[in-house]
């Protein structure tokens, strides 16, 4: 039944959902569910993170409708644009009664699950948005020590991308900064999941993206511990 082992909440940043429900659905074992709902960001400019903030308790309240057994608030410039995780979630758990953690968050704890502080980063975004990326990231005691973005500004560009970029991107950061522990691939419109195996055995590096971080967040933290084969050392 669907649901039967839990549901995870996702609070997506951007429409539409089709490529990360398909991302999601690829790593989810039987029985989990992720439910959903948006804060509609179309373009990844400041007034859309401005309109997507003040949407977000109407979108959260979904999730308490909805019965979500825990909830992930997305995506990285939502944060970036807050100036804080703790901001985003503060908003949150005013409203729902359930664990809770934004994208940017679980990102962070599967980096830490690693013991990395280095990190190459491979975004799909405008060089604005990963100086913020980059200032959040070094604001909490990681090292950039490379970033590359494409300089896409529409969500839904994003989701259009080939899905070998995210590994050519990926591979290409990593390769410029041979000290890096951790590879970071934000945004979850970014079709990065198909990659993750064949980065890390290319750069002998752990990888960490948006999808794959929420969705081990969600699994551990309503107590579900299935290894998931092929989706990279997170959720080996």
């Amino acid at each position: 039944m669907y649901g039967s082992r839990g549901s995870i909440g996702h609070v997506c940043p951007s429409i539409p959902l089709d490529m990360i429900l398909n991302e999601v659905q690829q790593m989810l074992p039987d029985g989990v569910m992720m439910v959903y709902s948006t804060l509609y960001i179309q373009h990844l400019r400041q007034e859309d993170f401005d309109r997507a903030i003040a949407k977000l308790d109407e979108a959260v309240g979904h999730m308490v409708e909805g019965e979500a057994d825990c909830i992930v608030v997305g995506g990285g410039p939502v944060v970036a644009a807050m100036g804080s995780d703790e901001k985003v979630l503060d908003r949150t758990r005013a409203i729902a009664p359930v664990p809770s953690i934004s994208t940017t968050g679980a990102i962070l704890q599967g980096i830490d699950h690693f013991g990395a502080k280095k990190l190459a980063v491979a975004t799909p975004y405008t060089d604005e948005r990963n100086v913020l990326l980059k200032r959040y990231l070094e604001s909490q005691d990681y090292r950039v020590e490379g970033i590359k973005g494409l300089g896409i500004e529409k969500a839904a560009d994003i989701a259009r991308l080939p899905w070998e970029t995210p590994y050519e991107l990926a591979t290409e950061v990593a390769r410029e900064v041979p000290e890096a522990e951790a590879i970071y691939i934000p945004c979850a419109r970014f079709p990065s999941v198909g990659s993750i195996a064949a980065i890390e055995r290319d750069t002998g590096l752990p990888v960490v993206t948006s999808t794959q971080a929420m969705v081990w967040w969600g699994l551990r933290t309503i107590g579900i511990d299935d290894h998931i084969e092929g989706y990279g050392a997170l959720l080996n």
